[in-house]
């Protein structure tokens, strides 16, 4: 009896474990810099089933960027890692009426700066000086 009892709790224990080391990511609550003061991101790091780190942002309380002097007319989502420079991975999918924006981007690297700008057009290579939110982030 000992033993089948050791037995179920072993396997309940590998299991939990298992499910615990699956499910796990980084999460980070980040408020946005002007001149979106009121915005608040979200974002989850977790390593997907080819060990690259997948993100998902969301940013709540978003003004439209047309909103803003200067002409902008998106907000672009960057990645900067030390020693690659930084790549556009989107922009943000912006919903007008709900005031939020989401993307989801993949990185190979562990850590890296997760920077949005407000664009004036959708193509730009590099980020505008109207940087909305950076934040450092690490996969789990």
């Amino acid at each position: 009896m000992k033993c089948t009892m050791f037995r179920k709790l072993s396997i309940t224990a590998i299991a939990s474990v298992l499910l615990v080391a699956g499910g796990c990511a980084n999460r980070y609550k980040v408020d946005t810099e002007a001149p979106n003061y009121a915005a608040i991101a979200k974002i989850k790091v977790k390593v997907n089933d080819d060990e690259n780190r997948e993100m998902t942002l969301r940013i709540d309380h978003l003004a439209p960027p047309w909103k803003f002097d200067g002409g902008y007319r998106t907000y672009a989502v960057w990645i900067a890692v030390p020693g690659h420079g930084v790549s556009k991975v989107g922009t943000l999918d912006y919903d007008d009426e709900k005031r939020r924006g989401e993307l989801v981007a993949t990185s190979p690297h562990a850590k890296f700066e997760v920077i949005v700008s407000l664009e004036e057009d959708r193509s730009t290579a590099q980020p505008s000086q109207q940087i909305v939110l950076r934040k450092i982030v690490t996969g789990a």
